[in-house]
């Protein structure tokens, strides 16, 4: 990229800036400009770099990363930054990073990444970003608002932050385990114990087990019974299906045939190995 006009700060740069709500949009003027910043003082923004036409390459926290049309990146106000720009149309949205962590949780906020093209969330941020940058002349002081609204909402569906998302599944399942004879216990109660919304940690448990939350606590105390069962012959059905969450015998035993295409007892008579009866299921 050959770079012919430095600006420092970008608002050199600036064709048009409307401030609303919790953000503000900043349109960028089309000629080539390269960004050294070294924050003077701390402001707590989270900015998205969006391109619509050329190429960027921005570089932070020790990651560069080169945008393409139609991608876009985060930027920290507070740590230091570089962004290089060909000619071409960019949009500039700075939103205060504590929203944006409060409003979503676990979502990747990782800077100087491209986003845009692999993960369908992040395709339709980039949508929206690059027709707010296209309509910028058009667009109202209101409609800008309403914009920034929009985006704000569309970053819970980018990616999760990979680690913080695994610690968050690997803690609710340690829980569940412990709480698999409580017949209260709800997903709600679990997300709730992580800090995070049911929504949230439903998606990480997707992603990462291919499962639901209460898919993943009706499954386990499934499997804890058919344990029990062959484990302890001389406990009632009813007793095991209360000691692992379960309220209702009949519910538990359509349960269990569900999931393992036999009865309870079927199962515990298959798993002592009596003469005549089908092996359990599943």
């Amino acid at each position: 990229m050959e770079l012919t006009h430095l600006a420092a700060p970008p608002d050199a740069m600036l064709e048009r800036a409307v401030r609303t709500g919790p953000g503000e949009l900043l349109w960028l003027g089309a000629e080539p400009f390269e960004v050294r910043c070294e924050p003077a003082r701390a402001t707590g923004l989270l900015k998205i770099v969006a391109v619509a036409e050329g190429e960027a390459v921005i570089a932070q926290g020790g990651r560069r990363t080169l945008l393409r049309e139609g991608m876009f990146a985060w930027v920290q106000s507070d740590a230091p930054f570089e962004l290089s720009m060909s000619r071409g149309r960019r949009l500039l949205l700075r939103l205060p990073l504590s929203v944006v962590q409060q409003r979503h949780p676990g979502v990747d906020l990782r800077t100087a990444v491209a986003r845009g093209e692999e993960h369908a969330g992040e395709r339709v941020v980039a949508g929206l970003l690059r027709q707010i940058l296209r309509e910028g002349a058009s667009l109202s002081e209101r409609d800008c608002a309403a914009a920034v609204g929009v985006v704000l909402e569309a970053i819970g569906m980018c990616g999760r932050a990979p680690e913080l998302s695994r610690t968050r599944v690997e803690r609710a399942l340690a829980e569940i385990e412990l709480r698999l004879g409580d017949p209260a216990l709800q997903p709600a109660d679990i997300a709730r114990a992580q800090g995070v919304s049911r929504r949230y940690l439903d998606g990480a448990m997707a992603e990462q087990l291919g499962s639901s939350l209460a898919a993943h606590i009706r499954r386990r105390r499934l499997e804890r019974a058919a344990s029990e069962l062959a484990a302890r012959p001389d406990d009632a059905v009813f007793e095991i299906a209360a000691r692992c969450g379960f309220r209702d015998t009949s519910h538990f035993t359509r349960l269990f045939r569900g999931h393992f295409a036999t009865t309870p007892a079927a199962y515990r008579r298959a798993a002592q190995g009596r003469p005549g009866d089908a092996r359990p299921g599943r």
